[in-house]
């Protein structure tokens, strides 16, 4: 969870902050030069691909960890496993949603 709480600042950035601003100009994305960024084109696909990266990688050792759980004969909670599934949906959903946009 601890790779999934860094993946959320490009995430965030991405999903909620610049993919909607972007968004809202009249010009295509492609065409715009940010004097900090280089072109905002590249910087949006940065962000998504860091952002896809850093939840899968999330993923896969949060399910890592629930079969190393269940190997060892323990269980998690309830909460313990509904959690990270709904933040886990939260996430794809979000990249899906601003990705189509």
């Amino acid at each position: 969870m601890i790779i999934y709480m860094v993946a959320a600042v490009p995430l965030i950035l991405y999903g909620l902050v610049i993919k909607p601003i972007a968004n809202l100009y009249n010009e295509p994305i492609s065409s715009m030069v940010s004097p900090v960024f280089g072109n905002y084109a590249n910087y949006l696909n940065g962000l998504f691909v860091i952002s896809a990266v850093l939840v899968t990688l999330s993923l896969a050792f949060f399910i890592l960890s629930w079969y190393g759980t269940y190997r060892a004969g323990k269980s998690f909670s309830a909460g313990t496993k509904a959690l990270p599934v709904i933040l886990f949906a939260f996430a794809y959903i979000l990249l899906g949603v601003s990705g189509l946009a």
